[in-house]
């Protein structure tokens, strides 16, 4: 079951002066206007999450993510709209009220704090809670983080469904995602092994974890999608680690950079934690080559004012 949530189909735009820089045809997917309060690519896999959430019967969405989380404030925004009641776990940090924070106390989410190690075993404190709010008489469904699940992923597999539509996919030398959770990138190289294509996806890293671990995570992903039905031959990706930064969430000078400068060159907003890093990526892995490149606006816009004094 698939509940309508985004705003679809997202444009394709040239972005002709960047391209002209940096030597290569440089097209990007502008997920990052799928919503306002949903905006990003979050709320295409919610499409499918949470209409398996109200097909059970959910009162109350449990999910996890760090303090300003894209994938937490999607939903508790989706799940005030459907309302249900919106638990989030969000991993201890700086605590800035501003970006995502301000808006998931904005819509009346129940925010948990939970340490590092804490989260590290978030699906034990989810258990936990859920035979406390099962008790009360709530009925919990639980989306993991980045709701990067095969139901999830579904989203992008839909999206590339949408993208063929647009556009020539086969033309593209390569797709270009950030990866933060393993979801998006499963579903765009799912998809496009089962139309056939032969379109590289390329997964830019912002995580602290290695890109070993994102292989695996993507391969059980994918088998998960063939337990739904999903009919997949070997998906092409790869999963690059060279553009992390200092650290998750914390971007390097250079991608500040970058964040200043497609603002100003494309009049594009990327973010501090997820689509700067890949953007950098791409541009330093295509530069001067000529290629024909599709990159996945991921979203994330809200992330920038938390960071403000890294950007000013």
């Amino acid at each position: 079951m698939r509940i309508d949530l985004a705003i679809k189909p997202t444009p394709v735009q040239f972005l002709r002066k960047i391209s002209a820089e940096y030597g290569f045809d440089l097209y990007i997917k502008r997920d990052d206007l799928t919503e306002l309060l949903g905006s990003g690519n979050k709320i295409r896999k919610l499409e499918y999450l949470m209409g398996d959430a109200l097909k059970q019967g959910a009162t109350t969405i449990f999910t996890c993510g760090g303090l300003q989380s894209n994938h937490a404030r999607a939903t508790a925004y989706v799940s005030k709209k459907l309302g249900l009641k919106p638990v989030l776990f969000l991993r201890k940090g700086e605590k800035v009220l501003n970006g995502n924070l301000l808006l998931d106390m904005l819509l009346g989410a129940e925010i948990v704090e939970v340490s590092s190690e804490e989260y590290d075993n978030i699906d034990e404190i989810f258990l936990e809670y859920r035979k406390e709010r099962e008790k009360r008489g709530e009925r919990v469904y639980i989306i993991p983080e980045g709701g990067s699940n095969a139901l999830g992923a579904l989203g992008y597999f839909n999206m590339v469904m949408e993208l063929k539509d647009q556009i020539d996919v086969e033309s593209f030398e390569a797709i270009v995602c950030a990866v933060g959770s393993g979801g998006t990138i499963a579903g765009i190289s799912t998809a496009l092994s089962f139309l056939g294509y032969r379109v590289p996806v390329i997964g830019v890293n912002v995580t602290t974890k290695n890109a070993d671990y994102f292989v695996e995570k993507v391969k059980k992903i994918v088998r998960d999608m063939e337990k739904l039905g999903v009919e997949v031959k070997e998906p092409r990706f790869e999963i690059v680690d060279s553009f992390r930064g200092p650290a998750y969430a914390v971007p390097s000078d250079e991608d500040v950079n970058v964040i200043k400068e497609i603002a100003a060159k494309e009049a594009i907003v990327l973010d501090p934690v997820y689509t700067s890093k890949a953007f950098r990526g791409t541009l330093e892995m295509f530069r001067s080559s000529g290629k024909k490149i599709l990159f996945v606006h991921t979203g994330g816009i809200f992330g920038v004012f938390a960071q403000s004094g890294r950007l000013a």
